[in-house]
């Protein structure tokens, strides 16, 4: 009897054991086609840009378990770099002071996950058609310039719309955001007196308005408000159905585009040259179709690492630049060009090791 006493208390042990290390997400692994043993979890998060295909990635993919929480840019560098998490997202690339805390450009990677645009959206209900706006009208906007619906710079742009006197109310993200870094970068390239006095930051110091955290939080601050203007990604104003989203002037000034797969598309078919770094703009690209407010996302990690955490994020990212790209279109993403898939997988060599 003692002995099937021992012998239970020995097994049960043993799967108490297992199921404590599995929830650990990295001492038990398993093998991928190579052999070679990977991390059964990865922990990373950040971007709220990248949430919604991160989801499907996640809920698709049947290698690792990939635990991505949306905290915003800013937050997932930070968390990475203090160690907290296995990989961050980012849709503003690397700071100076981010590359030399990681230890030097060689010892991190940024990785371009998707692309998308970032689109202003408003609250005007009674307004059929979308309205259409120029990139110095977005600034005077944001700056507190231009106050009112009906003022004659938007007038201009929209003859025949019958543009209340609301007064215009400012939304912005609150929190480190990759898509406040979109939205103030373009705003920096087309108004010098925004590149003057607020520039492109992930966390800028709002001339006008009202914050709040993440894309959502964005969304639902202008679905609250009449005459609220504010910035989101793709995604999040199509979901938002009371919403309305505005027409921005190319960058050929030849045409007022709205955002949509085949826009942001036309952007990123012009991404031709690839810095090594992989980073580069897709703002204010050339052509007649191509929407200009458009970003990347980037997972960014560190190279020295556990090698079944190394592993795991590899075969992570190559599911995401390979099969999991079929499920982009689902939430308005384009694909990733050709060229750039070959070089993040040729870029991925240096992780783990």
């Amino acid at each position: 009897m003692n002995w099937v006493l021992s012998t239970r208390r020995v097994f049960l042990l043993g799967i108490l054991a297992c199921a404590f290390l599995a929830g650990c997400g990295g001492e038990v692994g398993k093998k991928n086609a190579k052999g070679s043993l990977v991390a059964t979890r990865i922990r990373g998060g950040g971007s709220s840009f990248i949430g919604p295909i991160m989801e499907l990635w996640k809920g698709a993919y049947e290698g690792t378990e990939v635990d991505y929480q949306v905290t915003g840019s800013g937050d997932g560098v930070q968390k990475l770099l203090a160690g907290e998490r296995d990989f961050g997202c980012s849709d503003a690339p690397l700071t100076p002071e981010h590359i030399q805390k990681a230890g030097g450009i060689d010892a991190i990677l940024q990785i371009p996950l998707a692309m998308g645009a970032v689109v202003p959206i408003y609250n005007l209900p009674e307004l059929a058609d979308p309205l259409n706006f120029t990139g110095e009208v977005l600034a005077d906007i944001f700056l507190g310039k231009i106050t009112k619906w009906n003022d004659p710079a938007i007038s201009k742009l929209n003859p025949g719309a019958n543009l209340p006197d609301t007064n215009i109310t400012v939304c912005a993200r609150a929190d480190g955001s990759g898509t406040s870094h979109i939205w103030t970068s373009y705003l920096s390239l087309i108004s010098p007196t925004w590149k003057e006095t607020v520039g492109a930051s992930t966390q800028p110091k709002w001339p006008v308005g009202q914050q709040a955290p993440k894309n959502a939080g964005v969304a639902k601050l202008v679905g609250d408000k009449v005459g609220a203007i504010g910035y989101v990604e793709l995604i999040y104003a199509l979901e938002k159905k009371t919403l309305k989203s505005g027409k921005i002037q190319n960058a050929d000034k030849t045409a007022f585009l709205g955002a949509s797969l085949e826009t942001t598309g036309a952007a990123v078919a012009n991404l031709k040259t690839i810095p090594d770094t992989l980073v580069f703009s897709l703002l204010q690209q050339p052509g007649k179709d191509s929407y200009p407010v458009c970003g990347t996302v980037w997972l960014v990690v560190q190279t020295k690492m556990e090698k079944s955490k190394a592993e795991a994020i590899k075969g992570f990212v190559q599911y995401a630049i390979g099969p999991g790209q079929a499920l982009c279109a689902q939430k308005h993403y384009p694909l990733l060009p050709k060229v750039l898939v070959e070089k993040i997988n040729a870029t991925l060599s240096p992780l783990g090791q």
